[in-house]
Order: C-alpha cells, then structure tokens, then sequence
C-alpha cells in the first residue's frame, strides 16, 4: 500500500511540474509576442493593411462610377473590387501583399485588444472588432490569390434566407440591420465633426493636411451613407421576408439607381468612396503612434 501510495504521489508531483513548465512556456511566449507586437517595424509593416483597405474603397469606387454612368461587370463592393485587382497585370502578386498587409494589421489590432493595458474597454472591443474585420478582408484577399471565386452578395442573401426562416433569426438580422445604420451614422459623424483627425499626427505642411481633411470628411460620409443604405436594407428584407434584398453593399448602391437623380447620388457615392480609400493610405503614413 506504501508503494502504491508513493508512486501516486510521484505521479501527481510530475503532473505538476508538466503542468507549470507549460504554464512558463506560454507565458514565456505570450511576453515574446507582446514584445514582437510593441516593435515599431512590426506596426510600420501592420499599415500596409490601410493601403489594402485604401485600395479596396477606391476601385469599389470605380465600380459604382462604372455603375452611375454605364454598366459594370463586377459586383459594386468588397468581392467585385478583389476579382477586379486579381484580373490585374501582377494580379495574384497585387492580392497576395494586400493579403498579407491585412493579416498584420489586424494581428496588430488583436495585439491592442490583449495587451491595450492602459486602453479603456471600449477601445478593446473597438480594436478587437477592427482585428476581425481586418482578418475577414485578408481572407478573402488570400481566396483571390489562390483563385477562389466569392460573391459576398450571395453569401449574404444565402445566410439571410437561413436566418429568416425562424423568428429569432429574423430578430437578430433587425438588430444587425440597426448596428449597421448606426455605424453608418457614426461615419457620417466623424467625417462632419472631423474627428477622424484624432487617429493621426499633423503633417508640417498646410497642403497635406488640407488633403487629408477634405478626403477624410467626403470619404466618411460617404462610407456612413453606404453603411447606413445597407441596414436599412437589412432590416426591410427582413420585413418584408426577402432574402434577395439583402444583398450587402452592391445591392445598396444598385438601390440608388431606382430613386430620382439616382445616378448622380450613385456617382457621388462613388467618388467619396475614393476619398475614403485615399484618407486609408494616407492614414498608413500618418497615423498617430
């Protein structure tokens, strides 16, 4: 019984002893990646992931133009404007980079979301839902680079339609609808209050921070009214019990074109969707550290 008694207890000590050098070893790995995230090469490298979303917003952009005063093949938002720059000369390179540049950044988000000890708990939710939205678009960079094919817009009327067929999905759409317009009406509030110049450090020169302004404020109102178009879309397909009305931001901005003057609100959408990826790359040079 001695014997018994005494193996158990070496076994229970070694157990232990697995159990905090696990322990060490990951908070040894934990300190090394929160070292790596505070490195200022890692955060410069992290901003390449504005000028992918910058380069995102500005050929949607294009598309919606495309789409005021023609035709346009490609789907108004985030999968048409990928299938676009993957068709490009040096393509799957093009998509490859913004891939990657995404990834960072959002794993810098993550970073702030963890290790933010001085952040208030609002700043945290905010940069771990900015993390999230910056891995959604680096993964559907990284399908273009391998040449997968995606429509948001079917997947959204797809997910829709399943939702709609039970009552507390339809509830829960609505309340996605109305956290959409309500971030939608947060942009057009910080492009009209400016209080998008907070994320960034002055420049020196008059010029570029007149720029800066003018993008910033156009590009958010612009990205406020496309947000609010596609809660409100949300939420009357949900009414209405139509999937096919959820369509994401295609379906909004092809919306436009119904109402009097629809082409030129279209336009105007358009090119404050360019500012909006113009104050994105601008942001990668002068956010503020």
């Amino acid at each position: 019984m001695a014997h018994g008694s005494a193996s158990g207890s070496d076994s229970d000590f070694s157990a232990q002893r697995a159990k905090d050098a696990a322990s060490r070893a990951l908070g040894d790995a934990a300190d090394k990646a929160e070292e790596a995230s505070k490195h200022p090469w890692f955060r410069r490298a992290a901003r390449a992931g504005y000028i992918a979303s910058g380069l995102l917003h500005m050929v949607i952009g294009v598309i919606a133009l495309n789409l005021a005063f023609g035709s346009a093949p490609e789907d108004a938002d985030q999968s048409g404007a990928i299938e676009l720059l993957a068709s490009s000369p040096l393509g799957i390179i093009l998509v490859s980079l913004c891939a990657l540049g995404c990834a960072l950044l959002g794993l810098w988000h993550l970073s702030e979301a963890i290790w933010g000890r001085d952040s208030a708990v609002k700043d945290r939710l905010k940069a771990a839902g900015e993390a999230v939205m910056y891995f959604a678009i680096g993964g559907a960079f990284l399908i273009a680079a391998f040449g997968g094919d995606q429509d948001s817009g079917e997947t959204t009327s797809a997910l829709s339609a399943r939702l709609m067929s039970n009552p507390f999905g339809a509830v829960l759409l609505i309340l996605v609808g109305i956290a959409i317009v309500v971030i939608g009406a947060y942009h057009v509030y910080k492009g009209v209050s400016r209080k998008f110049m907070e994320d960034l450090r002055s420049s020196r020169k008059d010029e570029i921070r007149l720029a800066i302004k003018i993008v910033g404020i156009v590009g958010f109102i612009a990205k406020g009214v496309v947000l609010a178009l596609i809660g409100v879309l949300f939420i009357v397909a949900t009414v209405r019990h139509d999937p096919e009305d959820a369509t994401g931001m295609d379906g909004a901005l092809r919306a436009l074109l119904d109402q009097p003057y629809g082409e030129w609100m279209l336009a105007a959408i358009g090119v404050g969707l360019i500012f909006f990826g113009v104050y994105c790359v601008m942001r990668s040079r002068y956010e503020r550290q």
